[in-house]
């Protein structure tokens, strides 16, 4: 159904009551349609158990590679980040980066990583890119930065 609003209201988008509004095209047109509860399926539940896992590994990482993560998240975005003002988005913090490299790893490896039960010291004994900040650039998980050779702190230190 195509919208059209009164009172210098160009457009809407989001829920409200029963109807989902879509903005396209900066503006210039907006749907709506009825909203439907998605039905939640494998996928959903495996998705959930992977982002509760990698949430837990985060918390659970070593301070010091926690820090080397948030200073490389904060060159990247200093080093990184695009000039042309179309093209902008806001830079991924710390943990969407730890969160995009698991994956990586995941996709470089999947029959002996499982997103889902993998621990902190399966990262260690698995000699995982994630281990260490300077491995994830190395592998190619994390974009260069100037001096990310010296973030070599262990996700965790042997106890």
């Amino acid at each position: 159904m195509k919208v059209g609003f009164e009172n210098a209201v160009a457009y809407y988008s989001g829920k409200y009551d029963e109807i989902v509004y879509q903005e396209w095209f900066k503006g210039k047109l907006c749907f709506a349609r009825k909203y439907a509860y998605p039905e939640l399926v494998k996928v959903h539940e495996d998705m959930r158990a992977i982002g509760l896992n990698l949430s837990l590994l985060y918390n659970l990482a070593d301070p010091l590679y926690i820090s080397d993560m948030k200073a490389y998240a904060k060159k990247n975005y200093t080093q990184n980040r695009t000039s042309i003002k179309r093209l902008m988005h806001k830079m991924p913090s710390s943990k969407a980066l730890f969160v995009s490299c698991m994956w990586q790893w995941y996709k470089s490896d999947p029959v002996h990583v499982d997103l889902k039960t993998v621990t902190l010291d399966d990262i260690i004994t698995l000699d995982s890119p994630v281990k260490t900040v300077k491995k994830c650039v190395e592998a190619n998980y994390l974009r260069r930065v100037t001096g990310y050779e010296a973030y070599t702190n262990l996700i965790k230190t042997a106890p």
